[in-house]
């Protein structure tokens, strides 16, 4: 036998439970291919193709309808999910807000009631005399 031959049988052996003599009869039946025996023993039916199933025209249309919706209800639950949590964020930012003006009571600013506030206030969040819109609108 030859050297590819007798490696390709103890490759055989080595990754399936044959011995050298079925190794060697499941070689000659596959012409040497040392794959095709692994496959057959792991797969006795890899050979053989999977059917699809046929479907018809309204099959296919409601299908692709159902995955259609599932798309939009799964991005709208996200977008609401996302939603929530930039209002829970503000709410959280706003609190902030109100405990450090607190500290402040001459401070005017008081969005979204009062966008401006007086000159010399010393709240460091106030934008001062500048309205806070404008100063909204410029950082976007």
């Amino acid at each position: 036998m030859g050297d590819k031959i007798e490696d390709a049988i103890k490759l055989i052996v080595s990754q399936t439970n044959y011995t050298q003599e079925e190794a060697l009869q499941k070689l000659k039946y596959w012409d040497g291919n040392y794959l095709y025996v692994i496959k057959e023993y792991l797969n006795p039916n890899f050979l053989k193709k999977k059917q699809k199933k046929d479907t018809s025209k309204n099959q296919k249309i409601m299908s692709e309808i159902r995955n259609f919706m599932d798309t939009a209800n799964r991005e709208y639950v996200e977008r609401k999910k996302k939603e929530d949590e930039h209002k829970q964020y503000l709410m959280k930012v706003r609190a902030q807000f109100l405990s450090e003006k607190k500290k402040y009571p001459e401070c005017l600013f008081d969005p979204p009631n009062c966008f401006k506030c007086i000159e010399n206030c010393q709240n460091p969040i106030c934008p001062k005399e500048k309205d806070a819109r404008e100063l909204m609108n410029t950082n976007l």
